[in-house]
C-alpha cells in the first residue's frame, strides 16, 4: 500500500501495520483533532479471509479514538453488490457481524453501485471497495460523503472521501419553525402577542399573508437572538454542575448547593431537550419516541438522509453535470420541460356518452360544495402527520395544530373567500420540490423521484377538499381501484393478481397478462383530461373550478442541495405531496378502466378467469389486430400517460409460452421473471421459499445495524425493533403465512418485542372477517375458485391451493373459535360445526349426536328447511342420546 501524506494539513504520529492493514495516527492542524486513518487491503484468497476479519476486529475491539477504515475489503456485504453469479453468505455474514459488533458504519457510495470491473468481455461488476467510520468520527464529520471516482486504467474505481469540512455551499438561510421552541417559557404567549398585533391588509389573504410574514421575520430574530444565549447557558449550567459534582467527591454539599444543583440539572435536561427535537425533526424518524435521551442518534440519521440525497453529479448524453450551481440549473431547466405546456391533443372523449359511467348525484354534489365549518376544518389540519416536512413558508402542521385557536378565526376567513369565489388562492399555492433517489446509486436525473412539500396553509383546503370527495369516492371509482379510498385495502389488488396468476398456471390458461409501468405517472397527467373526467362523472361547476383552481397555478422551485432555484408555474400534471393528489390520479386512471371495458364489449380486449369473475377481469392486453397495435398511443395522447416501455414486462402462459418472444417483440418490452415486486410483494404463481424473504431480513439487516443499538437507551432499542418489525413486513405479514424456517424464534428474555407469528396470525384472520362480511372483486374469486357456494367454514386446505388460500385456511380454526355468525339465511352458516347458536357449536355440546349425524356439513338453511329438523343419524337414538 503506498500513503500520501499533506503534512501541511496533517501530522502523522505512530504507525502499525498488520498483515492485511496499515494504521495511521493523524491529526488535523486545523480543528486540532486527533483519529486513526486504517487502510485495508483484504485478501482474495478464501484460506486468508478468517485471518483478515479476525484482524479487523482485533483492531476495532482495543480502538478508542474515532477512526476510518477503508479500502480494497475484497469481500461483500449483500447480494447486490454483484451484478451477476452465486452469492455465497459465509464471509459477508462474519464481515457484517464484525460491523455490527464494533458499531462501525458503512459510508453510503454516491453515484454508483460497483467499485470494480473484470477485464472480460462479458464483464462482471461488484462493490470491494469501501470506507467504514466509527460514530464518533461522524459525529466530528456529519456532512462527510464519498464518491467513487473515474477507474481509468485500474480494475478498482479510487474512492474520495470529502470530510465536509470545506464545503463550500452558503448555509441554509430559510426560516424553519423549530419544534423545540414549544419548550420555551412563554413561547405561546409571545407568538399569540405578534399575530395578534398584525392588522394590516383590505382583504383576508391580505391580512393572512401579513400575519404570516410578521411572524415569520420575527422568529428568525427571535431565534437568531437566543440560539447563542441559549449555547452560552448551557456550556456555563455543565461547567457548575461539574464543580458541584467533583465538590461533592470530597464535602457534603449543603441544602443551597443541593436545590441548586437539581435546579442547574432540571434547565440543563429541558435545553438538551430542545436540542434532542431539533434532530429528531431532522432525523424524520417515526415511532422512536425523542424524549429518550436519543439526540446522538437523531444526529446521525439526520446527517445519513443529508448525504444520501446530496447531488454532487449527474449524468446526461452529452456530458456529466457537475458543480451545485450547474446542477441546480440544469434540474430546474428539466422540471420546467417536464411540468411546462402540455402538448396538444386531438384524442377527445365523448361527454355525450356517460351511460358506463358512475355518477355524482345532486345531493352529493351539494354536499361536496357546501360551505366550510370550523370543525372539519379544524379536522383536515389534525389529521396531518407529524414531522413532516414544511413548504416555503417554513410553518409545519404542527404550528397549526398548537396555535389553532389563535389562528383560527383569520384562516375560516379564507375558507369564506373561497367559497364565496373571492380568494386568490395561486398565491398560497407555493411548494419546494426536493429530490429523493429511487436507487441507492442514482446518477441520472430520472432516478430521482420529485416531492412537492407545499405550504400547509395550502394544504389545508386541498386536504378539506379530499375529505369532502373521499366520501362519494367509492360509488364514482371502481372496486378495481383499491389504493388511497376510505373503505378500501390498496392489498385487495394484490390478492386479485395473485389469484388470478395461481390460476392461470394452475390450469394452463392461454394467456397474456401486460404489466405496465407508466413514466412518471403524475407528473403528466393532462389537466384538461381531469376537468373532462369530473365533468362525465357528474361533478357540479362549482366543484370542478375548485379543482381547477387547486391543480393550477402553482408556483414550484427545484431544491438542490439545501438550496432553492427559481420559481416557475406548472403547466401540467399532479403534485406529489399534495393530499388531493392521489385521489385525483385514480379518478383518472378510473376513466382509463372504463375505456378499457368499452374495448372488451367491442371485442378488442380479452378478459381473464371468466369462470371466476364475470366477464373475466380485463387489463391492458391489446389485441394482435394492426389496426389496434397504436393503442397504447392512445393513452398517452389522451391522458398523458407515457407507457414505459422498458420497465412494463410480459408473461406468458398456456400456448402462449410458445410465442413469448413474439410478444415482447409486439410490445417492445421485455419478459417477466417469477417472482416480481408488486407493492413490494413478491408475486408468484406457486408457494413462497425462505430465499424469497431474504429482502425482507436484508433490510431488517439495514434498519437495525449496531451503531443505532449503541446511541439508542433500552427503551429507544425496543421502540426502534417493534417498529421496523411492524413496518417493514407488514405487507408480507398480512398476505403470506411466515414460513417456517423465518419465524423460528431466538430467546429474546421476554423483553416485549413484537411476536411475528402472532402478528402473522392477526393480520390473515383479518382478510377472513373481510371475506365472510363484505363483498369485493377478490372475495368474489375466492369463493368461487374455493367454496363453490359452500359455507366459509368448509374451506379446506387442498394440494395445489394458492400460497394466499393456505394461509388463510392455517388460521381459519382459530379464527371461527374466536367468533361466532350472524345466521342470515343460514346458507352460509353450519349447523353443527360454527358456533351460531350460543357460546360453541353444537358439535361440541352434543358429540354423541354429531359423531352419528350423516351430514356433518349441514348448513342451518338446510337442517331448518322443514319441520320437524331436517336432520337423520346412521342409528337410532337411545340413552344419553336420545336425552341430548
Amino acid at each position: 500500500m503506498l500513503v500520501g501524506v499533506n503534512l501541511a494539513t496533517l501530522d502523522v504520529g505512530s504507525i502499525e501495520e498488520g498483515d492485511f492493514f496499515v494504521r495511521f495516527k493523524i491529526r488535523c492542524k486545523k480543528q486540532d483533532y486527533i483519529s486513526n486513518l486504517v487502510l485495508v487491503y483484504g485478501p482474495a484468497q478464501e484460506d486468508h479471509k478468517q485471518r483478515f476479519l479476525t484482524e479487523l476486529a482485533h483492531l476495532s475491539s482495543k480502538e478508542t479514538l474515532p477512526m476510518i477504515i477503508g479500502g480494497d475489503f475484497n469481500i461483500r456485504r449483500a447480494p447486490h453488490e454483484k451484478s451477476r453469479g452465486n452469492f455465497s453468505n459465509r464471509w459477508p455474514f462474519l464481515f457484517n457481524a464484525v460491523i455490527d459488533a464494533y458499531n462501525l458504519r458503512e459510508l453510503e457510495l454516491l453515484g454508483r453501485q460497483f467499485t470494480r470491473a473484470n477485464n472480460l468481455s462479458n464483464q462482471t461488476f461488484e462493490k470491494l471497495d469501501r470506507i467504514l467510520v466509527t460514530t464518533e468520527w461522524e459525529t466530528k464529520y456529519p456532512r462527510a460523503t464519498v464518491q467513487a471516482l473515474t477507474r481509468e486504467i485500474s480494475d478498482h474505481a479510487p474512492l474520495f472521501l470529502n470530510s465536509g469540512d470545506g464545503d463550500s455551499t452558503p448555509p441554509h438561510s430559510d426560516f424553519k419553525f423549530e419544534l423545540g421552541w414549544l419548550l420555551r417559557e412563554g413561547f405561546f404567549d409571545m407568538v399569540e402577542e405578534v399575530w395578534s398585533s398584525t392588522d394590516v391588509g383590505s382583504s383576508p389573504l391580505d391580512r393572512w399573508q401579513a400575519k404570516i410574514r410578521k411572524l415569520r421575520q420575527y422568529l428568525r430574530g427571535w431565534a437568531k437572538n437566543t440560539g447563542g444565549a441559549y449555547k452560552k447557558e448551557k456550556k456555563l449550567l455543565l461547567e457548575k454542575l461539574d464543580e458541584l459534582d467533583k465538590k461533592s467527591e470530597h464535602t457534603q454539599l449543603d441544602n443551597d448547593e443541593l436545590n441548586l444543583k437539581h435546579a442547574m440539572h432540571e434547565r440543563v435536561s429541558q435545553l438538551l431537550r430542545e436540542e434532542e427535537i431539533k434532530w429528531y425533526q431532522r432525523a424524520k424518524v417515526k415511532n422512536l419516541l425523542e424524549e429518550d435521551a436519543n439526540t446522538e442518534f437523531f444526529h446521525l440519521v439526520a446527517n445519513g438522509k443529508h448525504r444520501k440525497t446530496r447531488i454532487f453529479s449527474l449524468d446526461q448524453e452529452e456530458r456529466t453535470i457537475t458543480g451545485d450551481v450547474e446542477i441546480k440549473k440544469y434540474i430546474t431547466k428539466y422540471y420546467k420541460n417536464l411540468f411546462g405546456l402540455q402538448d396538444t391533443s386531438d384524442v377527445v372523449l365523448d361527454e355525450d356518452r356517460t351511460d358506463d359511467i358512475p355518477q355524482v348525484s345532486p345531493q352529493e354534489n351539494g354536499f361536496i360544495v357546501a360551505p366550510f365549518t370550523v370543525e372539519e376544518v379544524r379536522s383536515a389540519i389534525f389529521q396531518m402527520e407529524h414531522n413532516k416536512a414544511p413548504g416555503p413558508d417554513g410553518f409545519p402542521p404542527e404550528f397549526y395544530q398548537v396555535f389553532w385557536n389563535v389562528i383560527k378565526t383569520d384562516l375560516m376567513a379564507l375558507f369564506d373567500e373561497f367559497h364565496r369565489g373571492n380568494l386568490a388562492i395561486d398565491r398560497l399555492n407555493f411548494g419546494n420540490i426536493i429530490l429523493i433517489p429511487k436507487v441507492g446509486d442514482a446518477s441520472r436525473i430520472q432516478q430521482y423521484r420529485p416531492i412537492c412539500l407545499l405550504n400547509v396553509s395550502f394544504k389545508i383546503f386541498t386536504k378539506v377538499a379530499t375529505n369532502r370527495i373521499a366520501k362519494v369516492a367509492h360509488k364514482i371509482i371502481r372496486p378495481s381501484q383499491t389504493a388511497f379510498l376510505p373503505g378500501r385495502n390498496i392489498m385487495e389488488g394484490a390478492v386479485v393478481l395473485h389469484e388470478t396468476l395461481h390460476e392461470l398456471h394452475r390450469k394452463n390458461l392461454n394467456r397474456v397478462i401486460f404489466k405496465i409501468d407508466f413514466e412518471k405517472a403524475y407528473d403528466k397527467v393532462r389537466w384538461d383530461f381531469l376537468h373532462q373526467t369530473l365533468r362525465m362523472k357528474g361533478f357540479s361547476t362549482t366543484w370542478c373550478n375548485w379543482i381547477r383552481s387547486f391543480v393550477q397555478g402553482g408556483n414550484v422551485a427545484v431544491n438542490v442541495n439545501g438550496q432553492n432555484g427559481s420559481y416557475f408555474q406548472t403547466r401540467k400534471g399532479l403534485r406529489q405531496g399534495d393530499p388531493l393528489s392521489p385521489i385525483l390520479f385514480n379518478i383518472v386512471a378510473d376513466m382509463l378502466a372504463i375505456i378499457i371495458n368499452r374495448a372488451k364489449s367491442e371485442g378488442k380486449v380479452n378478459g381473464v378467469i371468466p369462470h371466476l369473475v364475470e366477464d373475466g377481469l380485463s387489463i391492458l392486453q391489446y389485441a394482435d389486430d394492426t389496426k389496434h397495435e397504436g393503442s397504447p398511443m392512445f393513452v398517452q395522447k389522451l391522458l398523458g400517460l407515457k407507457i414505459n416501455f422498458h420497465k412494463s414486462e410480459i408473461f406468458c402462459f398456456g400456448q402462449a409460452k410458445e410465442c413469448e418472444n413474439d410478444y415482447s417483440e409486439l410490445f417492445g418490452c421485455r419478459l417477466g421473471s417469477f417472482p416480481f415486486r408488486y407493492l413490494g410483494l413478491p408475486m408468484h404463481y406457486r408457494k413462497l421459499r425462505n430465499s424469497d424473504w431474504r429482502h425482507i431480513e436484508d433490510r431488517f439487516e439495514k434498519r437495525l445495524i449496531g451503531w443505532k443499538g449503541k446511541l439508542l437507551s433500552v427503551g429507544g432499542r425496543l421502540v426502534l425493533i417493534n417498529s421496523v418489525l411492524s413496518s417493514l413486513s407488514m405487507f408480507m405479514l398480512s398476505f403470506f403465512a411466515i414460513p417456517k424456517g423465518i419465524r423460528q424464534p431466538k430467546d429474546q428474555g421476554g423483553l416485549g418485542i413484537i411476536d411475528l407469528e402472532v402478528q402473522n396470525k392477526c393480520l390473515l384472520s383479518k382478510w377472513l372477517f373481510k371475506l365472510v362480511n363484505e363483498d369485493g372483486i377478490w372475495q368474489t374469486i375466492l369463493k368461487n375458485k374455493y367454496l363453490k357456494s359452500k359455507p366459509f367454514g368448509s374451506g379446506t386446505k387442498r394440494p395445489r391451493v394458492s400460497h394466499f388460500w393456505a394461509g388463510l385456511m392455517d388460521v381459519k380454526q382459530d379464527f371461527i373459535s374466536l367468533g361466532s355468525f350472524h345466521i342470515g339465511d343460514g346458507a352460509q352458516v353450519r349447523f353443527w360445526e360454527d358456533t351460531w347458536c350460543g357460546n360453541q357449536p353444537f358439535k361440541n355440546i352434543y358429540p354423541s349426536l354429531f359423531n352419528i349425524v350423516r351430514k356433518k356439513g349441514a348448513t342451518v338453511a338446510d337442517v331448518m328447511s322443514s319441520s320437524p329438523l331436517n336432520v337423520s343419524f346412521r342409528r337410532g337414538l337411545y340413552g344419553e342420546r336420545l336425552h341430548a
